[in-house]
């Protein structure tokens, strides 16, 4: 199914974050520690966090703002560059002194990642109240929680809103009340919903038991290697396989899930195709190293979701 985003307006709002590589080999150990000492090969940054949910989102042919924050440093001018040079709106990004921008450097080896070195810290923040936002103007909006604190207090009132989708991390749901769709993985929804997860009831119980508290239209699990399930209301409950991928690499996964179903949703109310959606464009992204994106292209020839 071939589906056009190009007239899709999303905001995505927030813990923007870069992602630092740095690649090489190693041919011995450090006889300081037993660690690779690691001759680097090439370098490179992109987009991390809720900028990748936006770049994998313009990958796709939306038209993206981004709300939040970066540091007066250079890792946020040059996030705030890469972002506009993709064509995304970055006006309402705050850029904040004397904070960091939060950054991961990881670090491989001969193909595999031997180490991450995080800087971060955790800010009190919410958007300049001298500005007004018509949160109304926008087909789909995308809260990004990384619990870096962008998400921390909540400007808004999800009440007055049909269009929320979250990709969470905080323990509590009931943050997120009234959100139209949520997307945890099994972690997240165990810690949530306080029902240890061990098998598809389970997930059923857990989920039916936050929709219940929290008014979400449709919870949407991520199983990993397991799939998704999709939880709703009035007792719909769906799951899907999860397509084989040789070697995944998880990084940004989820941020990519997020973007794909959220744009699937915008155009065809159809859950289930959302989230098959969703589906195909996570076993894309996993096939490649770090933190990535996905194109319509891409996903339409890994798997039909009509099928």
């Amino acid at each position: 199914m071939n589906l056009d985003f190009s007239d899709i307006k999303v905001l995505v709002v927030g813990d923007f974050m870069i992602d630092h590589y740095i690649i090489g080999t190693s041919n011995r150990m450090s006889p300081e520690a037993p660690v690779p000492v690691v001759t680097p090969e090439k370098e490179y940054s992109i987009p991390g966090g809720a900028g990748n949910v936006a770049m994998n989102l313009r990958s796709m042919g939306a038209n993206v703002t981004c709300m939040g924050v970066v540091g007066n440093d250079s890792w946020g001018k040059k996030l705030l560059s890469m972002l506009k040079n993709e064509g995304i709106n970055i006006e309402a990004i705050n850029i904040i002194d004397n904070h960091p921008t939060t950054l991961k450097q990881r670090i491989y080896s001969d193909g595999k990642q031997v180490a991450r070195l995080d800087t971060e810290k955790i800010i009190d923040w919410q958007p300049n109240s001298g500005i007004k936002y018509n949160y109304s103007d926008y087909d789909i909006i995308i809260l990004s929680d990384y619990n870096k604190g962008v998400l921390n207090h909540l400007w808004f009132s999800m009440n007055n809103l049909d269009n929320v989708i979250v990709d969470p991390k905080k323990d509590d749901f009931s943050y997120y009340k009234n959100a139209k769709i949520i997307t945890p993985n099994l972690n997240e929804l165990q810690r949530a919903s306080k029902i240890e997860i061990k098998d598809n009831k389970s997930i059923v119980d857990a989920c039916n038991k936050l929709i219940e508290e929290c008014n979400f239209n449709y919870i949407v699990v991520k199983k990993g290697d397991q799939g998704m399930t999709i939880i709703g209301k009035d007792n719909f409950v769906k799951h899907i396989a999860a397509h084989p991928v040789e070697n995944p690499d998880v990084t940004g996964a989820g941020d990519t899930v997020v973007a794909a179903l959220s744009l699937a949703f915008a155009k065809t109310k159809d859950i289930e195709i959302s989230a098959k959606f969703a589906n195909a464009a996570a076993a894309v992204v996993v096939g490649k190293t770090g933190t990535a994106t996905v194109t319509i292209d891409e996903i339409n020839n890994y798997i039909s979701i009509d099928e």
